[in-house]
This record gives C-alpha cells, sequence and structure tokens, in this order.
C-alpha cells in the first residue's frame, strides 16, 4: 500500500519528469519541496517506490524515472484537468475560424490544430456512415459527356464522383434528375438508398439505364467510404528523444500506413468520453513504448466519430485531455452548424 507522503514523492517525479525527460534526484527533489523532506528521508522512500515497480532507475548513479505503473496511477488518481485559459482558447477558436462547409474541412482542422498543439501525432476518425440518411444527390455537367455527382450525407460529409452521362441530357434534365433521385434517398437510410435509386427502373428514366447503373454503383460504393483515417504530424514522434530510433520510428510510421488497424482500434473506444492506455495496455508492439489518448466527438447526442493522440508515455496527460475537450467542443460546434445549414 503506497502512503500519502510516497504519493505526494511520486506526483512530484512524474511531473518533474514529464517536463524535462530527465531522471529525477533526490536532492533535486528534496529542493523543489523547499526542504520539506530531507533528501535522505527522499531517498529511501524513492527505493521503497522502485520495489514497488513505481520508479527504474537508467543506471546506479542516474536518478528516478517513472513506470508505466507510475503513469497508470498518475492518470487514475493524481492527474489535474485545468481549464484552458483563455489564450489557449483563442488558439484553439482561431484553427476553426475559417469558413468550413464540409465534415471532411473539420476533421482535417482538428488533426492539425490537435498535432500542433500538442506536438504528437494526432488522429482522426471520419464520422461513420452506417445509420445514417442522404439529404441530397445533385448532377452538374462538367464538360461533354463528363458530370459531376455529389452525394450529400446528413453528416454533412459530401462524396463526389465524375460519371458519364448520355449527350441527350442538358442541364434542365440534369437538375430534375438530380430533383427526382433526391425525393427517392432523402431522409432514406444509407443501406437501402441503393435500393431506393434502383426504383427508378420502374419510370421512364429507365431509357438511360447504363447511366443510372453507374449511380446505383457509386451510392452503393458510399457504403464503404466510412472507414476513413486521417492523421496529423505523422512525423513529429522523431521531437521526442525516447522515440527517435530510427527502427522504432520506421515501425509507428509503417502502422499509420495500416489504417483499417488505427481505425479499428480507435473505433473501439468510441463509446468511451475518454481512454488512455499506457505503453504494453496497447495491443500493438509498435505502440508499447507510447501512450494514446482518445476521445469521441458527437453530432448532437450521438458519438459520431473518435479522435486522439499518440505520443511517448512521457506526456503531460491532463494538458492533453484539456485540448482534446477544447477542440471537441469547436469541432461538435461546427458539424451542429453544418447539418441545421443543410437542413
Amino acid at each position: 500500500m503506497i502512503s500519502s507522503r510516497q504519493l505526494m514523492i511520486l506526483q512530484s517525479i512524474i511531473d518533474d519528469y514529464i517536463l524535462t525527460g530527465v531522471p529525477v534526484g533526490s536532492r533535486t527533489l528534496s529542493k523543489r519541496m523547499e526542504g520539506s523532506l530531507s533528501s535522505a528521508t527522499i531517498r529511501n522512500e524513492m527505493a521503497d517506490l522502485e520495489d514497488e515497480g513505481y520508479l527504474e532507475q537508467p543506471h546506479t548513479s542516474a536518478g528516478r524515472m517513472p513506470t508505466e505503473k507510475a503513469y497508470r496511477l498518475y492518470v487514475d488518481t493524481l492527474m489535474r484537468v485545468n481549464k484552458l485559459n483563455a489564450e489557449e482558447l483563442r488558439t484553439i477558436r482561431k484553427y476553426f475560424s475559417s469558413q468550413m462547409d464540409e465534415i471532411d474541412n473539420v476533421v482535417a482542422t482538428a488533426a492539425k490544430a490537435l498535432s500542433d498543439l500538442t506536438h504528437m501525432t494526432s488522429v482522426v476518425i471520419v464520422p461513420e456512415l452506417k445509420g445514417l440518411t442522404i439529404k441530397r444527390i445533385q448532377i452538374v455537367r462538367m464538360s461533354g459527356r463528363r458530370a459531376l455527382m455529389l452525394i450529400v450525407f446528413a453528416n454533412g460529409k459530401v462524396k463526389d464522383e465524375m460519371i458519364d452521362i448520355d449527350e441527350s441530357m442538358d442541364d434542365e434534365y440534369l437538375e430534375m434528375l438530380s430533383r427526382v433521385i433526391t425525393e427517392r434517398v432523402a431522409d432514406v437510410p444509407l443501406e437501402e438508398a441503393v435500393g431506393a435509386v434502383r426504383s427508378l427502373s420502374d419510370t421512364d428514366m429507365w431509357q438511360h439505364r447504363e447511366f443510372l447503373m453507374k449511380l446505383i454503383n457509386a451510392v452503393a460504393e458510399s457504403r464503404d467510404i466510412s472507414k476513413e483515417v486521417v492523421f496529423g504530424g505523422a512525423g513529429n514522434i522523431l521531437n521526442h528523444p525516447e522515440l527517435r530510433d530510427i527502427d522504432k520510428a520506421r515501425q509507428f510510421l509503417e502502422l499509420l500506413d495500416t489504417k483499417d488497424a488505427i481505425y479499428n482500434m480507435f473505433r473501439r473506444a468510441a463509446n468511451m468520453e475518454f481512454t488512455i492506455r499506457i505503453g504494453n495496455e496497447n495491443e500493438f508492439d509498435q505502440l508499447k513504448d507510447m501512450s494514446v489518448v482518445t476521445a469521441t466527438y458527437r453530432i448532437g447526442d450521438r458519438d459520431m466519430g473518435t479522435f486522439g493522440i499518440i505520443g511517448p508515455t512521457r506526456m503531460d496527460y491532463g494538458k492533453v485531455v484539456s485540448l482534446m475537450k477544447g477542440i471537441s467542443v469547436s469541432m461538435n460546434k461546427i458539424i451542429d452548424n453544418l447539418l441545421a445549414g443543410d437542413k
């Protein structure tokens, strides 16, 4: 059982090590605590904490540094999540101040803001489309027999695809076609949208069956675009001395390339407000020396996506959580406005 004095010493060591990355000695700690405990007393308590698995010593003459067990105790019982100050809030709002008319813009901005402000690698999962509805489909002639089809979803995401059209389809006909198709798919769950478009086969539009089949295929493929992952600051791993091993950095970047693995890892945390996985708590070997902090963002009262950071176990967990809360507020507000403007 760890004593209150050991807990105070352990917190001081962790706070100092997070800030400096340098193992902490008893004399340094005694000075920081303004002599309230002698260096000899602190040294004895540090030895006990090491025996309990909370501290380790890189070599005999060095100070102590926290272990994963210490970080877990810190996160569970000692971590302080303070409110962001006015300057920090202004900085976050500045990232989101430009006009954004698509969910993808919001996701990309969140990834950049989070990586810039934490100096770590950010991960943002694009909102899932399953269970959502299509708001409208718009077909716009681009040139000759080529047109751009836009599928606008209820979550604000837009899928675009170039399609071939018949020469007989003028702008007025394409506008009419867009309106009729939208009437069939508006507020229809994505899983049922293919059938709704296919039902056009009982109308005069079936004379353009080749075009409609391409349209059906495009809607069908939309069901597979939700597993999207956006990264920010992938190279930030090299900013941290403990993660500069070239082989480990290469393995980490290769893991990021395996987007399905990262996507599934983050989605498993989708029903929790915040999760913090430290070192060996992570499922992938490439993350065993790192920590992963995740949070959910919402559309209304519905959890729609997950975002977070990957960085060294020596991170300021409280600050990271505070920044993620601030970014989540900005994301939710803009996404709500996008959806309200699309109704």
